[in-house]
């Protein structure tokens, strides 16, 4: 793909997330500051974040790997459903992040702001579902 492809398709992406979340606001209207975990169903990870804020965090991760909501989820509403192994996948990864800034960087000198380092989905994935050219899963 040119670089002017993978903007465009980046460029959607993020459109099509947008209009996602957008739709799940309004689903969630007057209940954006309740607890994820009691506002979904099978929020197993990130359940103390606010209904807001989850959707937040997933279009991050969306963001990060340049994904669709389908990419981990089935299409319609059928978001709590645990058929897509990406999704299983993303778990594993959310654990593994945690564990890497909690445990590892957490021994690390401060970092110029004065932060103890921190890693995300994008240190590694920079914008693609794949690293180092395998495809995930």
């Amino acid at each position: 793909m040119t670089p002017e492809q993978v903007a465009a398709r980046r460029d959607s992406l993020t459109a099509a997330r947008a209009d996602v979340i957008k739709g799940l606001m309004v689903r969630i209207a007057g209940s954006e500051n309740r607890r994820a975990g009691d506002e979904y169903t099978n929020v197993l990870l990130l359940k103390d974040t606010t209904a807001a804020q989850l959707l937040k965090i997933m279009d991050g991760y969306g963001k990060a790997l340049s994904v669709g909501c389908q990419y981990c989820h089935e299409g319609g509403e059928k978001w709590d459903e645990d058929t897509k192994q990406e999704k299983k996948t993303t778990r594993v990864m959310m654990d593994l992040v945690d564990e890497i800034n909690n445990g590892g960087l957490t021994k690390m000198p401060p970092n110029r702001a004065g932060q103890t380092p921190k890693i995300s989905c994008v240190t590694c994935h920079r914008g693609r579902s794949s690293i180092g050219g395998t495809l995930l899963p």
